[in-house]
């Protein structure tokens, strides 16, 4: 085989390629270790290198990984188109970044499953890298492919092509894969383990359509998802790998909680990942200098899917404001919460970069968020908007949704009304609103309602056109909107469609705006006969394929959400409020109770 490190660097090849730092690895803080004698792992992040690196959890898994003495872990992301065809042409296999080893000679591939729309990827990489797509051709030398990550809630699209699947926390489950890849023993024996300590593997379960026409599983026992009890007590790292060009999200990043229970009801995020669980306010100063000191990032981000709700907040900004001040260092607080505390907070910040405020109302009408429980009012947008502007911000970037449940023609002129008196209130000139659509995702109270096609989205768009005037509007293209949630909602049924959209159609970089092509993908549903309105439209049943995986959130919680959605109900945030009996404290033993 062709000595990949001395093509990559005599042959000229990254002299043809672009931003050829993707490629070569030698980063600072990069981990690279002698092979020998040590279980070999690739995590693949099935995207390109800047969009990888940029992801927190991938960086966390890489050193948790990497603190095992006999694990060598190693980075492994999909090439740009042009570094593709230099590949095929020379025989060069997939090849990890660390030691340029062709990842089919490792011991097993961890893919991390982000979002729908890298399916076509994933079919992309193990092609490249010469490994069967579909696992059942998988020999004893082969790797062991097992995927984790949200869309792993829904395994079933991609179940002939994955041997093994994990929900729950990355750190819960790595002993066990040391354990298991260390013994002398079989791959299929392995697999076999993985399954007994609670990986999904689907080879392993029957199938039957079901009187919706959907292909489910069948099984005794679902699949629970594993959490991690306390933060405070895993490690998280501050040697993390500073990328040789810019990243999507180029700062030092610190995971200061993980969880968000403000129940919006839209929301697989904060249903995956709950309940809250926070580092506390000590631990996460002390991440934080120790990062900004091994990385010499000029920005710090506290990471959550909710910053501001951190309950501690307060006390880590004032101990770190002296330090970001002194060797002008900017913060960001990625949130979802809109309102006053925030504006204060963001204000207060050493170093903060006044020029963008970023919040998101999802709906225009008050009725609408109430059935989404997005829970706010006008008069608090209204003030926020306004304080904001006091305060210093000189532009306002707005979320909405449209297509939501319920949704009705005066909630779509809603989202321009409430634009237009923001703009009035704030006489900011500088006001992006942004727009995406509604897809239902599996486990969320709104896992069964239906998608809007693209003919009823358009004509939503051209009412949302009025806030030009006031506004800069980006609409989410619904065609690329229709097959994430035609692959979000789907049945082992669609493993056939994502392989013969990416092989035969060479669909790749979908999630990506400018490649993503919708004729590819409607070519091949009609050749394969596929019902899409089976996926898409309102589900009647319960009996459905990612069933089988217990993310611990409750029927009977989810069905009580639907009737507060339908009566315009909200539930209030459980750390805050009572108790709402989603499921997940009484089955893990944990709570949100708040660390100080």
């Amino acid at each position: 085989m062709t000595n990949i490190g001395k093509w990559l660097f005599s042959t000229g090849v990254l002299h043809r390629v672009r931003k050829p730092a993707r490629y070569i690895g030698g980063e600072y803080n990069d981990i690279i270790k002698n092979p020998k004698n040590k279980i070999r792992i690739g995590l693949m992040f099935p995207d390109l290198y800047e969009v990888g690196m940029s992801h927190t959890g991938f960086q966390i898994l890489f050193h948790a990984f990497n603190s095992k003495e006999n694990i060598f872990a190693e980075r492994v992301f999909l090439p740009w188109k042009d570094m593709i065809d230099e590949m095929k042409k020379s025989n060069i296999p997939l090849f990890t970044l660390e030691t340029y080893t062709p990842i089919k000679d490792l011991d097993l591939i961890g893919i991390t499953l982000q979002y729908e729309l890298s399916y076509t990827n994933i079919v992309h990489a193990l092609d490249l890298a010469d490994i069967p797509i579909y696992s059942k051709d998988r020999k004893e030398n082969d790797p062991i492919i097992i995927a984790g990550g949200p869309c792993a809630s829904n395994p079933e699209p991609i179940a002939e092509f994955i041997d093994a699947f994990y929900n729950g926390d990355g750190e819960e489950v790595i002993d066990d894969l040391e354990n298991i890849l260390s013994q002398e023993i079989s791959r299929e024996e392995k697999i076999k383990k993985l399954h007994e300590i609670g990986f999904y593997v689907p080879k392993y379960y029957e199938t039957r359509e079901n009187e919706f026409g959907y292909i489910v599983p069948i099984y005794d026992q679902r699949i629970k998802i594993r959490k991690t009890t306390d933060l405070n007590k895993i490690s998280f790292p501050t040697n993390q790998i500073v990328p040789k060009i810019k990243t999507i999200h180029n700062r030092a990043i610190i995971e200061i909680m993980r969880g968000c229970n403000r129940s919006c009801r839209f929301c697989h995020a904060g249903y995956y990942y709950r309940p809250v669980r926070e580092r506390t306010a000590d631990e996460i100063i002390r991440l934080s200098l120790e990062t900004l000191e091994k990385t010499g990032y000029n920005e710090l981000s506290l990471l959550s899917l909710s910053t501001l709700d951190y309950s501690d907040l307060e006390k880590v900004l004032n101990e770190l404001e002296p330090f970001l001040k002194e060797n002008r260092i900017s913060i960001s607080l990625p949130s979802s919460r809109v309102d006053r505390f925030g504006i204060e907070i963001g204000s207060k910040i050493s170093g903060a970069r006044k020029t963008g405020l970023t919040f998101a109302p999802e709906a225009g009408s008050q009725r609408l968020r109430d059935v989404i429980n997005k829970n706010i009012s006008e008069e608090e947008i209204l003030n926020v908007a306004e304080y904001a502007k006091k305060a210093g911000w000189r532009k306002i970037k707005l979320y909405f949704m449209i297509g939501l449940p319920t949704e009705t023609e005066e909630d779509v002129n809603a989202i321009v009304e409430l634009t237009k008196k923001i703009k009035q209130v704030t006489k900011i000139k500088d006001i992006t609103v942004n727009v995406s659509i509604f897809i239902p995702k599996p486990h969320t109270p709104f896992e069964k309602e239906r998608f809007y096609q693209p003919k009823e989205i358009k004509e939503k768009i051209k009412i949302l056109n009025e806030v030009r005037k006031v506004a800069k509007l980006k609409v989410h293209d619904p065609y690329v909107s229709l097959i994430e949630a035609l692959l979000s909602r789907g049945d082992r049924r669609l493993s056939e469609l994502i392989y013969k959209v990416a092989l035969e159609e060479n669909a790749i970089f979908d999630e990506w705006d400018e490649e993503f092509d919708f004729r590819k993908w409607s070519r091949k549903i009609n050749e394969l006969n596929i019902d899409t309105e089976k996926y898409l439209g309102k589900i009647e049943t319960d009996d459905l394929p990612w069933k089988i995986i217990d993310i611990l959130i409750t029927d009977k919680f989810k069905k009580d959400e639907i009737e507060k959605a339908n009566s315009e109900e909200i539930t209030e945030d459980c750390r805050w409020d009572i108790c709402t009996l989603c499921g997940v404290c009484i089955k893990t033993g944990l709570n949100n109770v708040l660390v100080k």
